[in-house]
């Protein structure tokens, strides 16, 4: 954690700033109820910094204490939002609104409700009356708003009428950032490059959606499953399936996700770099023309590009007429670039003559019989060879004398 000391800010510029989940509004983002402890772990300026958890610290203003914080000290916060990684902090005491003067929309208290009145409940906000609407109370539309009757709990002021004296709260507002900032502060305990364990809950031609952690979704694209194109996600994962996933990217605060499962396995273009070189003639099988040429499987997961220039096409003459999709060809490796998994390869060789469809399969049988020795050796096995085809030349000599 950054400790270092930050520079004065000027009398006017707030202690922090607000994270995304804060709304607008004059007091909002202010608590999100849930109550958090922390410990001081450094005071440097007006900024003192907070210990929440594993992973989580904060920062809030020494004015918002009644004296000097100190290393060591534990206190309630409640979150504000979020930036660079530390969380704007208030403390958690809320001081109750008893005055007309001291209310005004936006304003966070303590609500205590009294009965059921027409279209919501009436609450007291201490000494002062106020009105909670049905459709503010956070229920569902058909629960019943008795439940809450004699409870006590946080609300926003959203509507204040002095002459009248007629207050309108919100317990619906504080629970969404309540929610908000629960949900940022699972997002911010994760980070690219972390494993996590989910389970499938929708497959969409584009991709895959897992739920992990507490709450929390993420997107596995379909160029994400497999090192190998995939045409179908529901072929390769199923609905309900526990899947261990790599974190590839968060952003929007957290609404997009991106998950890997293919990253989970090691890299077929692992095996490139080591066993294949350019210039290497090697089998390979078409598996999609586009307009720029096609696409060539050399081993499971890793394709490479066969450039139209490269084809050995005569004027005028279509591709598929050369190759198509599902065909066995030889081609000669142009370029590599493992680590960006990009191949080009080519239908011809440096002379410019055709490369045939079998010699590939034919080098690597010379390559074979080249690697042997002993009685195992090429010259040994040519031997053997032409020793059979002259003993088979005699046998039919003797068979036609």
């Amino acid at each position: 954690m950054d400790l270092r000391p930050r520079p004065h800010r000027g009398s006017d510029e707030p202690a922090f700033p607000s994270g995304p989940a804060e709304t607008s509004g004059p007091h909002h983002g202010a608590h999100t109820l849930k109550v958090w402890k922390g410990t001081i772990v450094g005071v440097y300026g007006r900024d003192a910094f907070v210990e929440l958890g594993p992973r989580m610290q904060g920062v809030i203003d020494v004015k918002a204490f009644e004296t000097k914080p100190s290393v060591g000290d534990v206190f309630e916060f409640t979150l504000r939002g979020q930036e660079e990684g530390l969380w704007a902090l208030q403390l958690a005491q809320q001081k109750a609104l008893v005055t007309w003067e001291q209310m005004e929309v936006g304003s966070v208290v303590q609500a205590h409700v009294v009965r059921v009145a027409h279209g919501g409940l009436e609450v007291k906000l201490g000494p002062l009356h106020a009105f909670l609407p049905k459709s503010h109370t956070g229920l569902e539309r058909t629960d019943d708003v008795q439940v809450l009757v004699g409870k006590n709990f946080a609300c926003e002021v959203i509507e204040v009428d002095a002459q009248r004296q007629r207050v309108v709260v919100s317990r619906k507002l504080v629970l969404q950032r309540e929610r908000t900032s629960e949900h940022q502060r699972l997002v911010g305990a994760v980070k690219p490059g972390d494993v996590v364990q989910g389970r499938v809950t929708r497959i969409e031609p584009y991709g895959v959606f897992v739920a992990f952690g507490k709450g929390l979704t993420g997107l596995v694209h379909v160029s994400n499953l497999a090192h190998e194109r995939v045409e179908d996600a529901a072929s390769v994962v199923q609905l309900g399936q526990i899947l261990d996933l790599r974190v590839l990217h968060i952003k929007q605060g957290g609404k997009r996700i991106g998950l890997g499962l293919k990253q989970m396995q090691q890299s077929p273009w692992s095996f490139v770099e080591s066993a294949m070189y350019a210039g290497q003639i090697v089998t390979g099988r078409v598996t999609r023309l586009v307009e720029f040429g096609a696409f060539v499987a050399v081993r499971d997961g890793v394709e490479g590009l066969l450039p139209l220039a490269h084809a050995g096409l005569a004027p005028g003459q279509a591709l598929r007429a050369v190759v198509a999709p599902g065909a066995t060809v030889s081609v000669r490796v142009l370029d590599l670039d493992p680590e960006h998994e990009r191949m080009s390869l080519s239908l011809l060789h440096e002379d410019g003559r055709r490369i045939l469809a079998d010699e590939a399969e034919n080098l690597l049988s010379f390559r074979e019989l080249a690697r042997g020795d002993g009685e195992h050796g090429l010259a040994t096995r040519l031997g053997d060879k032409l020793k059979r085809v002259l003993g088979d030349d005699a046998d039919r000599e003797k068979r036609a004398s």
